[in-house]
């Protein structure tokens, strides 16, 4: 076997290397991207720019706080809408306690007619 045969298979190898990494790669780069936006939805273009200035510290905690951002961000409607149920809920449950509250006291006054 030839030098040249044996550096070309080499050389196909580590191409195909590259090429299977590249295409793992690949949706990971495109989830980076998506949390970066997602983070820039929250807090804004401005906030994010902020956020990643104070990061230049301790990067390694930047995919971590942009997870989360984009976490909230895909959860925020979700949260939004519970808290507004319960606080529906809690405003009927006041209402109605002091519904109740009339009427009992309604019941329990001595009537002054029969008099």
């Amino acid at each position: 076997m030839s030098p040249f045969r044996s550096f070309r298979l080499v050389r196909l190898w580590m191409l195909r290397a590259r090429r299977r990494a590249r295409l793992w790669a690949a949706p990971l780069w495109r989830l980076n991207t998506w949390m970066i936006l997602g983070a820039a939805a929250v807090v804004g273009f401005e906030g994010l720019e902020a956020l990643l200035g104070t990061f230049l510290m301790a990067p390694e905690l930047l995919p971590f706080m942009l997870l989360a951002l984009a976490v909230y961000w895909v959860f925020r409607e979700r949260i939004v809408r519970r808290l507004s149920r319960v606080r529906r809920r809690w405003r009927a449950h006041r209402r109605l306690r002091r519904i109740r509250r009339t009427r009992e006291a309604v019941v329990a006054r001595p009537s002054t007619a029969a008099e």
